[in-house]
Parts: C-alpha cells; sequence; structure tokens
C-alpha cells in the first residue's frame, strides 16, 4: 500500500507581499535553472568553480579505486589523478598521462561524456546572463501628492540609470487592496492608475510619472 505524502503549503514573499501556496511541491528540478539565472555574478562564478572541482574530485577518486589505471603518474598518485581528471574533463589531452586499462578507459569515457554536458550547460548558463535584458530603473524612496494643474495628484519619481536612452519606454502602475465580499472574508483586487502619460517616446534620464486622483 502505497502512502501518497500531503502536500503543504508553501509560502512565498515578494516584497512585503506573502503568499501561500497549496497542493504544490516545495521544490522542483526546473527550478533550479531559475535560481542559477537568480544568482550574482561572484555566486554564479563560485557555484561553477565548486561544481567543476567536486567533479574532478569525485573522478579523481574514481581513478585511484585501481593504481594501475593510469600509465605516467608518479608518486602524488592522488594528486596525479586529480590533474589527469582535469584534463580529460576539459579534453586537453596533454599525452604525458593516460588511461592504460579497460577501468581507466571506462571511467575516461563517462568523464568525457560528462565534461560536455557541462560544457554545454554552463556556456547556454552564461550566454543567458549576458543577453538578459536590464531595465536599471530607479525609482524614488518617497511617494508625494501635491497640486498639479488644480488637482491633488499621485507623485512618482522614476530616472533611467543606463548610459544610453530608452525608446518606446511604457509606464504602468497598479494599486492593489483587500476589499470585503458580501458572501463574508475579503478578497484582492487589482486597479490600474490611470497615469498623467503611460509612454515615452525617449527616455534618456529623470522623468516623472504622474497619477491623476
Amino acid at each position: 500500500m502505497s502512502m501518497k505524502r500531503k502536500p503543504i503549503p508553501v509560502s512565498v514573499r515578494a516584497g512585503q507581499v506573502e503568499f501561500v501556496k497549496v497542493n504544490t511541491d516545495a521544490w522542483r528540478w526546473r527550478d533550479v535553472y531559475r535560481w542559477l539565472l537568480g544568482l550574482r555574478w561572484p555566486q554564479f562564478a563560485a557555484f561553477v568553480a565548486g561544481v567543476y572541482i567536486t567533479l574532478n574530485l569525485l573522478f579523481a577518486t574514481l581513478y585511484s579505486l585501481e593504481p594501475n589505471s593510469i600509465a605516467g603518474t608518479g608518486l602524488h598518485w592522488f594528486l596525479d589523478c586529480f590533474f589527469f581528471s582535469v584534463q580529460t574533463l576539459a579534453t586537453i589531452g596533454y599525452g604525458h598521462m593516460y588511461p592504460q586499462t579497460l577501468y581507466g578507459h571506462i571511467v575516461t569515457t563517462i568523464e568525457v561524456m560528462s565534461g560536455i554536458f557541462l560544457l554545454a550547460v554552463m556556456t547556454g548558463l552564461i550566454f543567458v546572463r549576458f543577453s538578459r535584458p536590464i531595465a536599471r530603473v530607479l525609482f524614488s524612496k518617497s511617494i508625494v501628492i501635491a497640486p498639479l494643474n488644480g488637482k491633488p495628484t499621485l507623485m512618482v519619481r522614476i530616472g533611467n540609470e543606463n548610459q544610453h536612452s530608452m525608446v518606446e519606454a511604457k509606464f504602468r502602475i497598479m494599486f492593489s487592496r483587500d476589499e470585503p465580499l458580501l458572501e463574508g472574508g475579503d478578497f484582492r483586487y487589482f486597479y490600474t492608475l490611470k497615469l498623467h502619460f503611460d509612454r515615452l517616446t525617449v527616455f534618456p534620464g529623470l522623468n516623472f510619472a504622474t497619477y491623476d486622483g
């Protein structure tokens, strides 16, 4: 008789708003991709280096299980196996060390395939991280209500931090709040606020987006 695991509610925080997901898994393998893209460059570099060193240590351990699997090694057996793994994983092959037994050839084949897979994955991740556009839009820390053309107006200041201008920049501000229902309880409503202007042909520097309230 198989016991089906009951899903546990997962809390997700977006800014100061907390959402609770029900009937879903807390973690999936697909989340690793988004997690890697969300890392900062120093963190991403440290992760790649950690995976690379760990993988080479793993294969160095496999090579060291059979003392005669690698030819050309010296007194530092495990260290030579580690550097042979580095050469094999990168498909360099200097020729000084090489596999000489069936076990060594099998492990080398597995490592070469792993190296090709690792290189393809890391190349794709680095390309996506470089090609991903960054808005670099600054928002003021304060929102003010002041008269504009005789009307009380909610004003938000934004600025373009990029060195180049943005073309056809569009703006949208949404307001959300919980409102009571006739059936009881609250329901969250989202309202799109009407802006004084919601599009700029060229967005070179500091500009204002205002809401007529």
